[in-house]
């Protein structure tokens, strides 16, 4: 039996720095909202400068390409096929089924995901262990419930959580506040940062 449908309003806010300012970042991101789905993705080159930014632009810009795929697992193996002879990276892909009311993610290597309700419930992904680099590589797509109300949160480990993030994020403000909030708080570190927070607004 489908699921019912329900108004779906989703809005996210992006944060997105380098290592030092006025340099190029080692980070990319890629995310968009479609007829059925969001998609939302960040890749981390390894390293840093210019080397990194080359295998993360070039994950990313497959992503994009291939973005009317609904597998997160299709999208790292397409990404994936694009970084031989690369640096490298670790990619991190979130799906938004709105109709079916859940998320679909797959990573490979340190990029964090986690969705959090307004009850501040938390519910992590896992990424598995390495990089993409164009040769053979393990990865399992997981599935976890979304529902009006709930935010997700997706993350280079550039990005340091400040200690109250959960109540920050599980109100009923908006991303953008939240994440102002959020950049505020947390600890800065020397490196390159990506932090999507993309919430289902009640409608």
């Amino acid at each position: 039996m489908m699921p019912e449908e329900v108004p779906f309003s989703f809005q996210y806010s992006v944060y997105h720095t380098s290592k030092k300012p006025n340099t190029l970042s080692g980070d990319c991101y890629f995310a968009q909202e479609y007829e059925e789905h969001v998609l939302l993705s960040i890749a981390d080159g390894l390293g840093s400068g210019m080397e990194a930014r080359f295998a993360a632009e070039k994950a990313v810009k497959e992503i994009e390409k291939n973005a009317h795929c609904n597998n997160p697992l299709q999208l790292l193996k397409e990404s994936n096929r694009t970084l031989h002879g690369s640096r490298g990276s670790v990619v991190g892909i979130a799906i938004i089924d709105w109709k079916h009311r859940k998320i679909d993610y797959a990573g490979v290597g340190n990029i964090s995901c986690l969705i959090i309700t307004p009850e501040k419930k938390k519910h992590y992904f896992i990424s598995n262990p390495g990089f993409l680099n164009g040769r053979k590589f393990h990865a399992v797509e997981r599935s976890l419930p979304f529902s009006r109300g709930d935010t997700i949160i997706l993350f280079s480990d550039g990005i340091q959580l400040p200690d109250n993030w959960e109540y920050i994020v599980a109100g009923s403000l908006s991303t953008d506040i939240i994440m102002k909030r959020i950049v505020n708080e947390m600890i800065h570190v020397n490196d390159d940062a990506t932090l999507i927070i993309g919430k289902w607004i009640h409608t």
